[in-house]
């Protein structure tokens, strides 16, 4: 199971607090950056950068750890997430969508607008924390260009070079 590090503002704090507890009973080790009662003067920054940090620390130490963030204003909380250096932050609405994010971008952490449906936010974290990025040249090359425009400022045309034996053959 993984680690999921969760918070929630106080346009969020209900729901965050449900998947926190649905998360906890289905065996995966949570972590709460979030105030400990609802607090209505609260801002998401702290918490979207707070979790987006833990994530990537955990992370960088080899931890299967992720993110989940519900707040009042999602996409603001999206923005912020990703001002952390290694923190892909995503709003996802289904569990499709948050699949594809963590198939498509390796996204780690997931956020929540606070009025979601608590069913159909369970669902969507679950399909997030267990899909996978597909091991495939064109996406980790474009995941590289991202962190390296995100480190260096420029994509220089990183370009994954493989030898001709390392690459899988489709026999249809």
């Amino acid at each position: 199971m993984a680690r999921i590090h969760f918070a929630a503002d106080h346009g969020g704090y209900e729901l965050g607090r449900a998947l926190e507890a649905r998360a906890k009973a289905a065996g995966h080790e949570v972590v709460w950056h979030g105030a400990d009662q609802l607090d209505p003067g609260d801002d998401y920054p702290i918490f979207s950068i707070r979790v987006g940090a833990a994530v990537v620390a955990d992370q960088d130490a080899g931890v299967d750890a992720f993110g989940t963030l519900v707040l009042s204003e999602g996409f603001a909380g999206v923005v912020a997430a990703n001002k952390v250096n290694g923190a892909r932050a995503v709003q996802a609405a289904s569990p499709r969508a948050a699949a594809d994010t963590r198939e498509i971008v390796d996204a780690n952490v997931l956020v929540f607008d606070g009025i979601a449906f608590e069913e159909n936010a369970w669902l969507t974290l679950s399909a997030f924390v267990t899909a996978s990025l597909p091991h495939s040249v064109e996406r980790g090359r474009r995941i590289l260009q991202i962190e390296e425009y995100e480190n260096a400022g420029t994509i220089e045309g990183w370009a994954v070079q493989l030898e001709p034996e390392q690459i899988a053959v489709s026999r249809e």
